[in-house]
C-alpha cells in the first residue's frame, strides 16, 4: 500500500486547504507551523474511525467543519480514495479503470476498515501506530519510568534528648566484607566513569567539528563517486569494436529499414513486369507450319501449276510462272511462322531474366540483413532501434563523464575543500583513537557517573555509614520510631518485548524465528548509531533484550536513556526494512529525532531513512523551520 494524495480542508496543523500529491521514496513534508502536522494521527483516525466522531479533534481552531481524505494504491495496483467529514460521515471509493472515475464502495465505517486491511493492505491499527509511525513520545525515555525503591527502611530508635544517639549498625542480610569490596570497585568505576565522560565529551566535540565539514566532504565524495560511476558507465557502454562488429555497422542498422523498403519496391516492380509479360505472351499461339492451310494451299497450288505446265506444249508452259506467286505466298507464311517462333523465344528468355533479377536482389539484401541480424545477436537486443540507442549512447556518457571529472577537478583545486578534507581526515583519525581508547577502558562500556554514585550511596548506607548529614534530634514528645527511606533509583522499561510481539504478529511467526531474521541487521544499525559503543543485541523467547558492549552484556532496561533510545530506534528501523522488502506500507516520521538525537547524528539517520525510501514510502513530517538538503524532495502541507 502506498499513499498517492493527501487532501485536507480546515484541518489542525495543515494549511487551510492543503492538497499534496505523494509518491514512493523519501519525501519531506514541511508543516506550515512550528510543530509538525499530525499526519500519522489523521491517517489513523480516518482509516480506523472510533464510530463516535473522534476525528473531530483534528478540526482547525475556530472551524465548524472540516474535511480530509487520502488516496491509496493497493497491493493489487488498484487506486482507492478515502474521504471523511471530520466528526461526520465518510466514504471509501475505488477507481473504475473503464471510465477513469472513482465510484463509492461503502460508507460503513466497519466495512471501510475491513476493506482497507484486506484489499488495500493497511496493517492493523496498533501495528500501524506502533511500528509504521514514529514520534518523540514513543521513545522509551519519553514514556513513564519505573521507580525502584529500597526493599526495606532503616528504623532508628528515638531516645531522650539528654542521651547520645546509638551509632548506625549494618543492616541485617548485608555482608560487610562484600559491601566494602563493592565500595572499592564502585569508587574505581566512578573514577573511570569520570574519565570516560571527559573522553566522550571530547568525542562529541570532535563529532560537532566534523559536522561542520560534512557538507564539503559529502560534496567531494559525491563528486568522486559520480566521476567513478560515469567512467564505469563509459567503460561498460558497448562499441562496434567491443562487440566484434564492422565499424560502419551503426550506419547499416540505421539504413536497414530504407534498404528493406527499397528491396520490397524493386521486387514488386519485377512482379508487375512479369505479370504483364505473361499476359502478352498468353495471346500468342504458334501452330505448326505444316498445319497451316494457307501454307499448304500455296505450296500445293504452286506444285500443281508447275506440274500441269510440264505436260503442256508451247505457250501452255508459261502456266508454270503462276506457281511463283503461290510459292512466294507460302514463303511469306513460313517467314511469319519463324517470326512467331522468335517472339515466343524472346518472351521465354525475358521471364528467365525476371528470375535472375529477383535472385540478385534477394542475395544482396540477404547479405546486408545478415550483418544487421548478427549485430543484433551480438548486442543481445531485439530491434535495430535498441541497437542504435545502445551504440549511440556512448557520446552522451563520455560527455557526462567529462563533466563529472571536471567537477571533481574543480573541487580538488578548491583550497577550502582541500582544507576541509584534511581537517575531516584528522578529526576522523582522532575519533578512531578515542574509540580505541574507550574500548580499552573496562571493555568499552561504562555506566553513567550518576548511576555509579547512586549505587555507591546505597552500599555505604547498607554498612551504616551516613551518606548524608545526620538528621536533627527530634523534639520531646516525638514518635518513638522514625522511618528513613532510601533514595529511589529511576530505570526504564525494556521496549523490545512489545516490539517483538507486534513484529511476530506482522510476520506471522514466533519471536525466536523473527529475531533470527532481525539480529544481524539490528546490530549494524546499533553499531552505526552508537559509534560502536554497542555492537549487538540478544533477545530471548519472551522478547527481553540484552545489549552487547565490548566485554560485557547489559539488560536493555539498565542502559542509559540515550543509548536505550538508539537501540529502540535501531530495532524499529530493522523491522520496517525487513517488512518493506515483502510488502509496502507508508512509514511516517513526525520530526521524531530533532531534540532527541545529536545534530551530528541527524544526517546519518536521514541517510538511513533515504535507504528505506528505496524499499517503501517514507514521509518525514517536519516543522516550518526545518531546512532540508538541496536534493531532498520537499512538499508543503
Amino acid at each position: 500500500m502506498l499513499l498517492l494524495e493527501l487532501a485536507a480542508q480546515a484541518v489542525r496543523g495543515f494549511s487551510p486547504a492543503a492538497r499534496v500529491a505523494l509518491k514512493p521514496g523519501y519525501l519531506v513534508l514541511k508543516s506550515p507551523a512550528a510543530t509538525p502536522s499530525p499526519l500519522a494521527g489523521l491517517l489513523s483516525a480516518l482509516c480506523f474511525p472510533d464510530g463516535r466522531g473522534g476525528d473531530a479533534s483534528f478540526l482547525a481552531p475556530g472551524a465548524k467543519a472540516g474535511k480530509a481524505g487520502f488516496s491509496f494504491q493497493g497491493n493489487d495496483q488498484s487506486a482507492w480514495r478515502l474521504v471523511r467529514e471530520l466528526g461526520g460521515a465518510g466514504s471509501l471509493h475505488r477507481l473504475n479503470r473503464t471510465n477513469n472515475q472513482f465510484e463509492i464502495v461503502t460508507q460503513d465505517s466497519a466495512e471501510m476498515a475491513q476493506m482497507l486491511r484486506a484489499t488495500v493492505g493497511m496493517p492493523p491499527r496498533t501495528t500501524f501506530e506502533q511500528l509504521f509511525t514514529f514520534s518523540v513520545a514513543q521513545l522509551p525515555t519519553r514514556r513513564p519510568k519505573s521507580v525502584k525503591t529500597g526493599t526495606h527502611e532503616k528504623v532508628k530508635p528515638k531516645l531522650a534528648s539528654s542521651m547520645a544517639p546509638l551509632p548506625d549498625l549494618p543492616q541485617p542480610g548485608v555482608n560487610p566484607d562484600e559491601a566494602r569490596d563493592r565500595i572499592v570497585e564502585l569508587e574505581k568505576e566512578l573514577v573511570m566513569s569520570k574519565q570516560v565522560a571527559e573522553i566522550q565529551f571530547r568525542q562529541d566535540g570532535l563529532q560537532a567539528e566534523l559536522f561542520k565539514f560534512e557538507s564539503m566532504v559529502k560534496s567531494y565524495d559525491d563528486a568522486k563517486s559520480a566521476a567513478k560511476l560515469a567512467m564505469q558507465a563509459v567503460a561498460a557502454s558497448p562499441t562496434p569494436q567491443s562487440l566484434g562488429l564492422a565499424p560502419d555497422i551503426l550506419e547499416k542498422v540505421k539504413r536497414f529499414p530504407a534498404e528493406q523498403q527499397k528491396r520490397d519496391e524493386a521486387m514488386q516492380k519485377i512482379e508487375d513486369e512479369r505479370l504483364a509479360a505473361e499476359e502478352n505472351g498468353a495471346n500468342v499461339t504458334v501452330a505448326a507450319l505444316q498445319q497451316d492451310p494457307k501454307f499448304l494451299g500455296a505450296v500445293v497450288g504452286g506444285v500443281v501449276l508447275v506440274a500441269v505446265a510440264a505436260f503442256l506444249d508451247g505457250g501452255g508452259r508459261y502456266l508454270a510462272l503462276l506457281g511463283v506467286p503461290a510459292f512466294t505466298f507460302g514463303a511469306l507464311i513460313a517467314l511469319k511462322y519463324i517470326e512467331d517462333l522468335q517472339r515466343v523465344a524472346r518472351q521465354s528468355s525475358r521471364v528467365d531474366l525476371f528470375s535472375v533479377r529477383e535472385k540478385k536482389l534477394n542475395d544482396d539484401f540477404t547479405g546486408f540483413s545478415g550483418q544487421v541480424k548478427a549485430a543484433l545477436r551480438a548486442a543481445n537486443v531485439e530491434t535495430g532501434e535498441e541497437l542504435v540507442a545502445r551504440l549511440s549512447g556512448r557520446p552522451a556518457l563520455e560527455a557526462a563523464a567529462a563533466e563529472a571529472q571536471t567537477r571533481l577537478l574543480e573541487l580538488e583545486a578548491d583550497p577550502q575543500v582541500s582544507q576541509a578534507l584534511a581537517q575531516a581526515a584528522a578529526l576522523k583519525a582522532e575519533q578512531e583513537q578515542i574509540t580505541e581508547k574507550l574500548l580499552e577502558m573496562s571493555g568499552g562500556y561504562i555506566r553513567d557517573e550518576r548511576d555509579v554514585v547512586r549505587e555507591l550511596v546505597k552500599v555505604k548506607e547498607s554498612l551504616g555509614r551516613p551518606a548524608t548529614p545526620a538528621p536533627a534530634a527530634s523534639p520531646p514528645g516525638a514518635d518513638e520510631f522514625e522511618a528513613v527511606s532510601t533514595e529511589p533509583t529511576e530505570t526504564f522499561d525494556d521496549p523490545v518485548p512489545a516490539l517483538m510481539v507486534l513484529g511476530a504478529d506482522l510476520f506471522n511467526t514466533d519471536v525466536p524465528s523473527l529475531w533470527g531474521a532481525l539480529k544481524d541487521r539490528s546490530a549494524q544499525y546499533i553499531a552505526a548509531l552508537t559509534d560502536r559503543r554497542l555492537h549487538g543485541v540478544d533477545v530471548d523467547k519472551d522478547g527481553k533484550a540484552k545489549i552487547h558492549a565490548p566485554g560485557r552484556v547489559v539488560p536493555a532496561g539498565e542502559l542509559p536513556g540515550k543509548d536505550l533510545d538508539l537501540v529502540y530506534l535501531s530495532i524499529r528501523l530493522t523491522l520496517v526494512e525487513k517488512y518493506s522488502a515483502q510488502s509496502k506500507v507508508p512509514v511516517i516520521f513526525e520530526d521524531a529525532f530533532r531534540g532527541v538525537l545529536d545534530d551530528a547524528k541527524l544526517p546519518l539517520v536521514i541517510r538511513m531513512l533515504k535507504h528505506l525510501g528505496t524499499l517503501t514510502q517514507i514521509l518525514h513530517v517536519t516543522p516550518a523551520s526545518h531546512t532540508a538538503a538541496p536534493t531532498d524532495p520537499v512538499l508543503a502541507l
